[in-house]
């Protein structure tokens, strides 16, 4: 179940209700050439992992790229335009300053994260014309979830919150972010074997690299816990206090959003 390549469930199914609108089209934007190798590199990986496939839809979105914090491109389509039309799901999604209390006092924390998370649950026929990106090598839609789509995380969280169910005392899960938590050894082994058979059942991966595997002390949604403690990352911290001087309103208002919600 590690592996660099998402796998693909068959629990769940992400449809796009636009009701009766019309078809929305842009144009790919204006992208630096660095920038278009990345994509033209990524369109490949893609179209070998089955990812998307060449597309005659008159639907179209531009391809927007986004660096990750471990230094990583994340592939996201703009679908603004598309969003804008499309009927609300309303599935909670967990509160990321609640679920790291979750861990409590426990002895032994494991955190796993799915491999391209979103890319493991499916499209149906009519998303899959919707979700059509447009490019400077061509028009492709996705047979999977794409990053940047309306209610992509809802449609996630559904599958991982059944994947859990029934293991509420040892793992909680915020999107892509699983941590399973223990008082013993003994215990934690258990609780990870039950974790992982579902994993696999599911037909999810998990990528190794961003495991961290019975460990006392964990990084875990933008915080250190360890055996009941929970504290700020140093690096988020130094961000918040080397931030620039504020020049506008809008600065203000966008330095206090970040230091609000990091508190």
């Amino acid at each position: 179940m590690f592996s660099a390549t998402p796998g693909r469930t068959e629990r769940e199914c992400h449809s796009s209700d636009t009701g009766d609108a019309h078809p929305i089209r842009a144009q790919p934007y204006r992208m630096a050439p660095q920038a278009k190798i990345t994509i033209e590199r990524e369109i490949k990986d893609m179209l070998q992992m089955g990812v998307i496939r060449p597309s005659e839809s008159a639907w179209a979105s531009p391809v927007v790229l986004v660096p990750k914090a471990d230094g990583e491109i994340c592939f996201c389509v703009d679908c603004r335009k598309l969003n804008a039309v499309t009927r609300p799901d309303n599935y909670p999604i967990p509160r990321t300053d609640e679920l790291p209390e979750e861990l409590g006092r426990a002895q032994f924390i494991s955190t796993l994260n799915l491999t391209k998370g979103y890319w493991q649950v499916p499209l149906d026929e009519s998303a899959k014309e919707r979700s059509a990106l447009t490019t400077h090598v061509g028009l492709y839609e996705l047979n999977v979830l794409p990053y940047g789509l309306r209610y992509a995380p809802t449609t996630f969280q559904r599958p991982v919150n059944n994947l859990l169910a029934g293991f509420g005392e040892f793992a909680v899960a915020c999107l892509d972010n699983v941590a399973i938590f223990s008082d013993s050894w003994e215990e934690h082994l258990e609780h990870l074997q039950a974790v992982f058979q579902c994993i696999r059942e599911a037909g999810l991966m998990v990528k190794a690299k961003k495991c961290q595997i019975g460990l006392n002390r964990v990084t875990y949604l933008g915080h250190q816990v360890s055996q009941g403690t929970i504290n700020p990352l140093q690096a988020k911290v130094n961000a918040i206090q080397n931030w620039p001087d504020p020049k506008s309103k809008k600065q203000v208002q966008s330095f206090l959003g970040l230091a609000r919600y990091y508190r």
